[in-house]
């Protein structure tokens, strides 16, 4: 169960806030503060944080390299879909400020209709702030999501606002010829849907 303990932490990240281990890993309380002593003892992980939440770090960056990638990928998959859905559950006032963090493990665990909604908040935001490769990043994982869900009136509509907002931010930066493609894209996807 250590080893459990240490990849599923693993995926939340080199910083651990415990009430979002406790809500993944799915052990109960004894077993996971028995996990982490066992952990702390052997200096893969150590106390950061008391307040406002407990918190764990990794010790060494590349202990939580090989723990991530010692999981076997549906594993992976599905502890990165559980993220989401404890992220949204343990602090839904806190969604906005926490959407890049979402938009990662939504894309990482396959949960495409999330992905495409927290992939355009975090671009959106990366927009607002100003790191505009960082929001072309976010928008361009926002459209892939979109590939996987089914093709309706809904979607076709979001592809539309996304190949809008996408080619205007590379338009801000300098990127006029894939900024008309996108343009041209949801000119013609417009036009498909009347």
């Amino acid at each position: 169960e250590t080893k459990r303990l240490l990849q599923t932490a693993a995926v939340i990240g080199v910083n651990v806030p415990i009430p979002l281990l406790q809500a993944v890993a799915e052990l109960p309380e004894a077993a996971l503060h028995q996990g982490l002593a066992h952990l702390q003892a052997a200096e893969f992980l150590y106390e950061t944080y008391r307040f406002p939440e407990p918190t764990y770090s990794f010790k060494h960056a590349l202990t939580h390299e090989v723990a991530y990638g010692s999981l076997l990928l549906e594993r992976r998959r599905v502890l990165h879909a559980r993220l989401v859905e404890a992220l949204e559950a343990l602090a839904p006032e806190r969604v906005a400020e926490q959407v890049e963090r979402l938009a990662h493990h939504a894309v990482r665990g396959e949960v495409w209709d999330k992905a495409v909604t927290h992939c355009q908040q975090a671009g959106a935001r990366a927009y607002d702030r100003a790191p505009l490769r960082e929001a072309v990043g976010a928008f361009e994982q926002a459209l892939q999501a979109l590939a996987h869900l089914p093709e309706d009136g809904a979607t076709r509509g979001l592809a539309i606002d996304l190949h809008l907002t996408l080619g205007h931010t590379l338009r801000q930066l300098g990127e006029y010829g894939q900024s008309l493609t996108l343009l041209g894209e949801a000119a013609a996807r417009a036009r498909a849907l009347d």
